[in-house]
């Protein structure tokens, strides 16, 4: 009886082995899947916080970009200040060197003429007002003319009388010559006289500016000591 019970002992001998070594290869299967899920979660982990180490990166350079773009801007500002500033100083030190050359200039506008005086501004107030009072003027045009840099007087080589309404700048450009165009007239009309010449002098001139005053029929001289340069 006992022999003839020993192959089937054998045989549970043998499933249970094998469900034993199965047990323990599924345990080994979860244990390696729980290390990989582990070291995957890690991987992840060590990525998102690259990630969010990245993301606050570009943040950090965008801001200091953007604050690079408006110091840019401040400072491009200040520099266009700073050449107003300087064209505005350049313009009253070149309208100072006129005053002090005044007779120079009168001579290279109207050679071997004599300049007899420069009308103060306080007298061309007084001639707005009989002007506008008189309706020779409107206010507005008034204004406008007394808003030249000088007003000359004098004679020219033959001893005639002769006025120039003159526009005085730095740089000097298209925008003198309008001015002075267009105030000579209005300046006529407030004096009473026949002509005033519109006229204008500089240290520098800008490009096609002697084209333009010839167009525009007007007198132009370099200050003294102004250089003959285009711009």
């Amino acid at each position: 009886m006992v022999t003839s019970h020993e192959p089937n002992e054998d045989r549970l001998d043998r499933v249970e082995r094998i469900l034993a070594e199965t047990v323990a290869g599924l345990a080994e299967a979860r244990t390696a899947l729980a290390e990989a899920a582990a070291t995957q979660a890690e991987a992840a982990a060590a990525s998102d916080e690259r990630l969010t180490r990245m993301e606050a990166m570009v943040e950090a350079n965008t801001a200091a970009i953007a604050a690079l773009g408006e110091r840019v801007d401040q400072l491009s500002e200040q520099q266009q200040r700073t050449n107003q500033d300087m064209s505005v100083i350049k313009g009253w030190q070149t309208e100072l060197t006129v005053e002090r050359n005044a007779g120079k200039i009168f001579r290279r506008l109207s050679p071997r003429g004599s300049l007899m005086r420069i009308y103060p501004k306080d007298e061309l107030a007084h001639y707005i007002s009989r002007g506008t009072r008189h309706d020779f003027i409107t206010a507005a045009e008034g204004e406008d003319a007394t808003a030249i840099d000088f007003l000359m007087e004098g004679t020219d080589h033959t001893g005639a009388p002769v006025m120039f309404a003159l526009e005085v700048s730095y740089t000097a450009g298209f925008t003198d010559i309008e001015r002075a165009v267009r105030r000579a007239p209005l300046l006529a009309k407030m004096l009473g006289r026949e002509t005033v010449i519109p006229a204008v002098a500089a240290e520098v001139i800008s490009e096609r500016f002697e084209e333009s005053a010839r167009d525009y029929k007007i007198s132009w001289a370099y200050v003294p000591n102004g250089n003959r340069i285009m711009q």
